[in-house]
């Protein structure tokens, strides 16, 4: 845990618990609705005035995710207590798993986020295929989607001083025809030399 991570408090009510904004921020969710979490993984982040931290199971919650808030938004306003996630309780050690699949995953997770707001579109035309899939290794330049703006389509190109040259698509995380904020992951990527 480093100095930017934040617990979070619960809320315990019977079999499941609400896990509660530490304050008022842009909360980007990195769980899924029916997913398992487990104590000491992150559930996502929190920006407060430009300062992202990342924010953690408490010791003792182990469980399912039966409810987010926000649905299916990847950034959402938040106040400070509102229920981020409901976990209904689940196999301790399937939950554990999955926590220690998803702190693997973090560590060397990178990932190419929107550089503006808009529609996203994986692909040119609803007849041809993708710009990129998960699996395939994207360079840097390459167009990898479409946003629409304002009905014009801008090209989303991959690049940044963040990104390496080439890296492998792990997935393309917004849907076909899902609204997208400035800072949204696009593709999360991982190492181009994994095997």
């Amino acid at each position: 845990m480093s100095d930017g991570d934040r617990v979070l408090r619960v809320y315990a009510a019977g079999d499941s618990g609400e896990l509660l904004a530490p304050s008022v921020g842009i909360f980007t969710p990195s769980v899924a609705h029916g997913e398992l979490v487990a104590s000491g993984q992150s559930i996502g982040t929190i920006d407060v005035l430009g300062v992202r931290c990342a924010l953690l199971v408490p010791e003792g919650v182990d469980g399912r995710v039966t409810h987010r808030f926000g649905g299916a938004r990847t950034r959402v306003p938040v106040q400070y207590g509102d229920a981020l996630i409901t976990v209904s309780t689940a196999s301790v050690s399937d939950a554990s798993a999955a926590g220690a699949t998803s702190a693997a995953e973090m560590k060397s997770a990178i990932s190419f986020a929107a550089p503006m707001s808009g529609r996203f579109y994986s692909r040119p035309s609803p007849t041809e295929p993708p710009f990129v899939s998960a699996g395939e290794i994207v360079q840097r330049g390459q167009t990898v989607g479409l946003l629409e703006v304002m009905k014009t389509f801008n090209r989303l190109v991959y690049q940044g001083d963040a990104l390496p040259e080439s890296a492998r698509v792990e997935k393309v995380v917004p849907n076909e025809g899902d609204d997208v904020v400035r800072g949204d992951v696009i593709l999360a990527l991982g190492s181009s030399t994994e095997s």
